[in-house]
């Protein structure tokens, strides 16, 4: 979906296929920070779980293992976003504050944006305590599990939810389907893999070519 926009993105466990241009990565700690990435922005030093930027050629990174990475970009890919999400993350709306920092400040309508949800942990492996469904149910009281999910969180499809009520169309909701944790070929799950992942990530990422 982002490819049709001139948007250059990838979901992988390469750094070869990572642009080294310009790269803007962020220190990640499982929270709702999404700042804007202009000329001089300090990268890795700044405490956030991702950011967007208007600027040219400037490559924005998350890092993930099961969180979820969440690309954003707006109709002509004027404006771009890479999100990291963990279950804090997103029950806490970190992507409907990267959609509203992106409106605020550019005046694009959510129906213009669009949106890709790459692979994380899926409902089928991801089973969590009453401590995390209270804050679900806390900052996400419309959103209801699937039939299939009872005791564990499905973390794409309440993203889903919330990208939907900041008014994006589904249409314009992108999903990479995948388990991380189901696909050990193709990711690094810290859930199936434990101490063996070690030094191992994921890495997601978004351009304005």
């Amino acid at each position: 979906m982002l490819t049709l926009l001139g948007v250059d993105h990838g979901f992988g466990t390469m750094k070869a296929s990572l642009p080294s241009d310009r790269f803007r990565g962020f220190r990640q700690v499982h929270g709702v920070h999404v700042p804007e990435v202009r000329a001089g922005f300090a990268g890795e030093t700044v405490e956030a779980d991702g950011g967007w930027t208007r600027e040219e050629r400037v490559t924005l990174g998350v890092f993930t293992a099961d969180c979820l990475p969440v690309l954003l970009a707006g109709p002509e890919g004027e404006a771009v976003a890479a999100l990291h999400a963990g279950w804090r993350g997103a029950v806490r709306g970190i992507v409907p504050v990267g959609i509203r920092n992106i409106r605020e400040a550019t005046g694009l309508s959510p129906k213009d944006l669009t949106v890709v949800v790459g692979p994380c942990i899926g409902a089928c492996c991801y089973a969590v305590g009453p401590e995390v469904w209270e804050e679900v149910g806390r900052y996400n009281p419309g959103f209801k599990p699937g039939k299939n999910c009872e005791g564990s969180l499905d973390l794409a499809a309440l993203v889903r939810h919330q990208v939907t009520e900041e008014g994006i169309p589904p249409e314009r909701i992108g999903q990479v389907g995948l388990c991380t944790r189901c696909h050990p070929d193709l990711f690094f799950s810290h859930r199936g893999m434990g101490e063996s992942r070690r030094g191992r990530t994921m890495i997601n990422y978004v351009r304005r070519t």
